[in-house]
C-alpha cells in the first residue's frame, strides 16, 4: 500500500492499513571525548539488513526474552547490545530519549535511547554481521554528512545528533540527558491538500504535536521519511 493511502487509513482509522505492533527495543549513544568537543560511535549497517540497511545508528536492538530477567529490561537490553554488537561492557548509562517507529510503517519499534560516556582511547571493535563499519565522529561532522548524503540515516538519528551537537563537551552532554524530560517520540506522517506528506512529531501516549514539518516524503516511497 502506498504511503499516501497508509497515512489516509492511520488518519480516520478505517483499517484498510493494520498498524503493526511496535517491538520494544534499545540503543545507546556512545561518547567520548575528543581534542574539540566530543565523538559519538555510529554503526554502517550492512546492505542485507531488512531494517534500515546501509544506515548509520547507534549501537542497539531488540529487547530479548532474557532481559526481561532483569528490573529494567530496557537497559538490560541496551548493555548486552552494546556487547554483542561492539564489544564494549558499559555502566552508569542515562536514559537520553524515547522513540516509537511511525504507525505507517511495516517494521516498528520502540526505542529507549540512553547515553555512555567512555574515556578517550575507547574504539571498541565490530563482532556483529549487522554492520560493515564503525565510525566515531563528532556530532556536527556526523549530521553534515548525513544532510550531504555520504552517510544515510534516520530521522530520529539525524534529530538526536542535532540535538547532541549543542552540547560543548561530555560534561555538559551527561547535564542535558540528566536534567531532560523525556517523551515519547513519534514522527507521523500528514497528507496535506497539495499531495504532498509532511511528518510531524506527536507524543505517542498523548498525541500531542511537538513539532510540525520536520521532514518531507515522496508519495512514492515505502514509508521512509527523509
Amino acid at each position: 500500500m502506498p504511503l499516501a493511502e497508509r497515512t489516509e487509513s492511520v488518519a480516520c482509522g478505517d483499517g484498510r492499513w493494520s498498524i503493526p505492533v511496535a517491538e520494544p527495543a534499545a540503543t545507546v549513544v556512545i561518547a567520548r571525548p575528543a581534542e574539540v568537543g566530543f565523538e559519538v560511535l555510529l554503526m554502517q549497517r550492512s546492505a542485507t539488513m531488512a531494517f534500515a540497511p546501509r544506515m548509520a545508528v547507534f549501537p542497539g536492538g531488540r529487547v530479548d526474552p532474557k532481559d526481561h530477567e532483569f528490573p529494567d529490561p530496557f537497559l538490560a537490553c541496551a548493555i548486552r547490545e552494546v556487547g554483542e554488537e561492539v564489544d564494549l561492557e558499559l555502566s552508569g548509562l542515562i536514559a537520553l530519549d524515547h522513540w516509537i517507529t511511525p504507525e505507517v510503517e511495516p517494521m516498528r519499534y520502540d526505542v529507549h535511547f540512553y547515553l555512555a560516556i567512555v574515556e578517550q582511547h575507547i574504539e571498541g571493535n565490530l563482532v556483529t554481521t549487522e554492520a560493515d563499519t564503525l565510525l566515531w565522529l563528532t556530532p556536527a561532522q556526523a549530521h553534515t554528512r548525513s544532510i550531504d548524503g555520504s552517510l544515510s540515516m534516520l530521522r530520529p538519528t539525524q534529530i538526536a545528533l542535532a540535538e547532541l551537537n549543542l552540547s560543548k563537551d561530555v560534561d555538559q552532554l551527561r547535564q542535558f540527558a540528566i536534567e531532560r524530560d523525556i517523551s515519547p517520540r513519534l514522527p507521523r506522517p500528514v497528507l496535506e491538500t497539495s499531495g504532498e506528506i509532511r511528518w510531524d512529531l506527536v507524543n505517542a501516549y498523548t498525541g500531542e504535536v511537538l513539532a510540525v514539518n520536520v521532514g518531507r516524503a515522496k508519495q512514492e516511497t515505502t514509508g521512509s521519511n527523509e
